[in-house]
């Protein structure tokens, strides 16, 4: 598991965070446009400076590449039923839903203004810690505690793991069988994002995602042989 802190602001920030990923046993800390001096971040990383030494220093476009299941942070939920992006995953599933890949990585957002919509989207789970209801945010490294702390209890039960790509031919079979089967379009238009979200979230291997984007073709063809013999006749 790896840590992703978008645009970095605060040195005392990134060193507790440094720090936290030490305490945790993170394996790797991305650096996405970091504003911050890392030489003063270092001083408040204590005995963990090796890990900012060690961090990539990358974009966000390259960390999607190199880890197959983001989780975003935000204080913001959704204030509509659309937004399925912000339609948060369970806490209490962190473990779990972080177990399901070989490759994942949480992924904070800006000192002061947090992720950006386009980037939460990029992600493949939402998540959120719940606070007072009159002030949400969370200092960056308050919340890293806290999100670290919960990622790291749980047992892994599932060691078969689920990749970005089979989530996102599952969701896309299900979007066409949706078509095919004439839905109304206001009931498929989350549909596609909705359906990695909930395969992101599942227990689902890659095998048994693959076995149901099977299905879901082969009806999609079959619809297709129906309503070209019905035109025939």
């Amino acid at each position: 598991m790896s840590v992703t802190l978008v645009e970095p602001k605060g040195p005392v920030n990134v060193g507790h965070v440094a720090r936290l990923i030490q305490n945790f046993g993170v394996e790797k800390l991305y650096l996405v446009e970091p504003k911050a001096d890392l030489s003063v971040a270092a001083v408040y990383a204590s005995h963990a400076a090796e890990v900012l030494d060690k961090a990539v220093v990358t974009t966000f476009d390259q960390v999607r590449k190199e880890n197959d299941l983001l989780v975003a942070t935000t204080a913001v939920r959704a204030t509509k039923k659309s937004n399925i992006s912000r339609r948060m995953a369970s806490l209490e599933r962190l473990h779990e839903i972080l177990s399901s890949s070989a490759a994942p990585s949480l992924v904070f957002g800006r000192d002061s203004t947090g992720l950006t919509n386009e980037e939460i989207d990029a992600c493949d789970v939402t998540v959120t810690i719940d606070t007072g209801q009159e002030y949400r945010s969370l200092n960056i490294g308050h919340a890293a505690a806290i999100i670290l702390y919960l990622a790291s209890r749980g047992v892994t039960r599932n060691k078969k793991r689920q990749g970005r790509k089979a989530r996102e031919v599952f969701a896309q079979s299900l979007f066409e069988l949706s078509e095919a089967s004439r839905m109304p379009r206001h009931k498929t238009r989350n549909l596609l994002e909705g359906a990695k979200r909930m395969a992101a979230t599942s227990n689902l291997t890659d095998a048994q995602l693959n076995l149901m984007s099977g299905v879901f073709r082969k009806a999609v063809a079959t619809l297709g042989s129906d309503q070209d013999r019905g035109s025939n006749t």
